[in-house]
């Protein structure tokens, strides 16, 4: 099985951004780095495009599509890295740059192309060699699609477009195995009898 989506979007889980990104980034998105590609990429968007089939073990499912991806965007916020769920998505993918080799310097574009949606200023600064799209102006959950903000999404998102396309073109050849060494690890951090009563906060760490 070759690999399945062209972008996996990680986010923080809200109502609010939810409705962001499937009315605006999601659809500029796919206009502007398809332009660059010469092909619409296949994005997935838990929640927003695909959801998680009834009964199935959703730690393990929502970890095979990762393992299914050839990059990762990350939409950046301060809640993002409170986020157990987020934070894992990212290591994941951090995991499998280092593995491959995705980012050295005879390739600069690794395989997590970060956006930021809000604050930028108490990241970990272990993550500062990765530049960062900066959407912060244009992430307003009830602008009109003809604002002058979403005008401005538009615009930002092209100024990256070839990037992100040259990040997908560039991904490693896809192995069989990650997939499922994705689902075993999600499964393993997430599907656990005692993980509905955690209150601690965990800190992201990067391995």
């Amino acid at each position: 099985m070759p690999y399945k989506y062209d972008i996996f979007i990680s986010y923080r889980r809200h109502p609010e951004t939810l409705a962001w990104i499937k009315d605006h980034f999601v659809p500029l998105l796919e206009l502007r780095v398809g332009l660059a590609l010469g092909y619409d990429p296949a994005i997935y968007v838990h929640q927003v495009r695909q959801q998680v089939p009834a009964g199935t073990v959703w730690p393990s499912a929502l970890g095979e599509e990762l393992g299914l991806s050839r990059i990762l965007v990350p939409l950046w916020t301060k809640t993002f890295f409170n986020s157990k769920w987020c934070t894992k998505e990212l290591s994941y993918m951090l995991g499998r740059e280092r593995e491959t080799g995705a980012r050295e310097k005879h390739n600069k574009y690794g395989l997590v192309v970060p956006a930021i949606i809000h604050d930028g200023d108490d990241f970990p600064s272990a993550l500062n060699f990765i530049q960062c799209m900066d959407l912060k102006s244009c992430y307003n959950t009830r602008m009109r699609r003809d604002s002058a903000k979403a005008e401005e999404l538009s615009d930002l998102i092209e100024v990256h477009a070839e990037g992100i396309a040259e990040a997908i073109r560039r991904a490693p050849k896809w192995k069989k195995s990650w997939p499922h060494a994705a689902a075993d690890e999600f499964f393993s951090t997430f599907y656990s009898a005692d993980y509905p009563r955690q209150i601690r906060i965990p800190k992201f760490q990067l391995t």
